[in-house]
């Protein structure tokens, strides 16, 4: 049966493009900006919307180009990051001078001064944007404006350096971003003349702060000062002879991974529900015994804790003098939930004294042990160093 000319014309609505610009540009946000000014040929209605887009991803790695491009063939990806490059000045000069949400831009190692990085950060902070997300991927320490530092409308930020073994991330001596409430950095290194352990001291907001692959810890060590923290993580790479210091009195959540500090200070963190710790065992040991201690000594600054988790590394680094564990009492009182975890590949079973386990019951009236292998067993052998 044919259809009536009323029936046509409402099959054939653009019932998308009846859709307020506001609800079309959230959409649009879900698409990276390659793809969503692309949408300009559907319509004239759509032909500058992109324009006010509050939200741009600028990804290299996704971004089109008429085939696929061996990373070897320098002359190939130079031209695409000419494309590249080229493409973020036209939206940035394009664009509605309106204020942004998120920008996220990954950069290559072909943009080794990272001027590209350079613009687009000045752009974002000028309209204010909330959200930053920045990997240059440079061979050299990439630093940033210095009118970046000073963001006042950041709320979250995350920055990740190239290769730990190549550059890092050079921080200023100050952070100083009243709204930042989110913080995530890879890749750097809190040591040399210019860096103050105070870093974090100009974040007064700040409720989440993850720290990965942080190169080393310097004579100055590093300081978290926050009282409205409540998540931190840390994750050292490389650790030197220096301190940690942590002063979060709303601290709730704590993850830990790499070798312990020699030493670390922390103010009374009476609010923790979760701890995780990851203790590796360094390289080259100088004094097993005095490491051992060192970790004992930082897991009772986090005796408040409801529930903590050991990796299966940090275990067999207590085990290896348990008259220490025996001696020295982990005063976990609070403590309902341990739980041991494993390493990707599942271990057929973990020796743990007893001395260390009743440590543990001792502490608590009701504890809930759990392991992510169910191929564990747990060993008491002699308790000898």
């Amino acid at each position: 049966m044919l259809l009536t000319s009323e029936k046509r014309n409402k099959k054939n609505e653009d019932r998308m493009g009846k859709l307020p610009d506001a609800v079309l540009l959230k959409i649009m946000s879900f698409l990276n900006t390659k793809q969503a000014v692309q949408t300009c040929v559907l319509s004239k209605r759509w032909k500058s919307l992109w324009q006010s887009l509050p939200n741009l991803d600028f990804n290299f790695d996704t971004f089109p180009f008429q085939q696929e491009i061996d990373d070897e063939d320098e002359e190939r990806v130079e031209m695409k990051m000419a494309s590249f490059s080229n493409f973020i000045s036209q939206v940035l000069f394009r664009r509605c001078p309106t204020d942004l949400v998120k920008v996220c831009v990954q950069s290559h190692i072909y943009d080794p001064r990272c001027f590209l990085v350079d613009g687009l950060i000045c752009y974002a902070v000028k309209h204010n944007v909330q959200q930053l997300t920045v990997h240059p991927r440079s061979d050299y320490p990439y630093l940033f404006p210095e009118s970046f530092w000073t963001c006042q409308s950041l709320t979250a930020l995350e920055l990740k350096a190239n290769d730990v073994t190549l550059s890092a991330i050079e921080l200023p001596k100050l952070l100083a971003c009243p709204a930042l409430k989110s913080l995530h950095l890879s890749g750097f290194s809190p040591v040399g003349p210019n860096f103050e352990n105070t870093v974090f001291s100009g974040c007064p907001n700040l409720e989440t702060l993850e720290l990965f692959d942080i190169l080393a810890v310097g004579s100055e060590g590093l300081c978290i000062d926050a009282l409205k923290l409540t998540s931190l993580v840390l994750s050292f790479a490389l650790i030197g002879d220096g301190k940690v210091e942590i002063y979060a009195p709303q601290l709730t959540t704590f993850k830990y991974s790499g070798i312990a500090p020699t030493m670390w200070r922390t103010d009374s963190l009476a609010n923790l529900d979760d701890v995780y710790f990851d203790i590796k065992t360094p390289r080259f040991k100088h004094n097993e015994r005095d490491y051992v201690l060192c970790l004992i000594n930082i897991l009772n600054k986090f005796r408040h804790a409801k529930s903590l988790t050991l990796s299966t590394a940090a275990v067999k680094v207590l085990t290896k003098f348990p008259s220490l564990v025996d001696r020295n009492r982990l005063r976990f009182t609070n403590l309902k939930h341990l739980k041991i975890k494993f390493d990707k590949w599942p271990c057929k079973w973990l020796e743990m004294p007893a001395c260390m386990l009743n440590c543990f019951l001792n502490s608590s009236t009701i504890l809930k042990i759990c392991m992510d292998s169910p191929m564990a067993v747990f060993e008491s052998p002699e308790d000898s160093d």
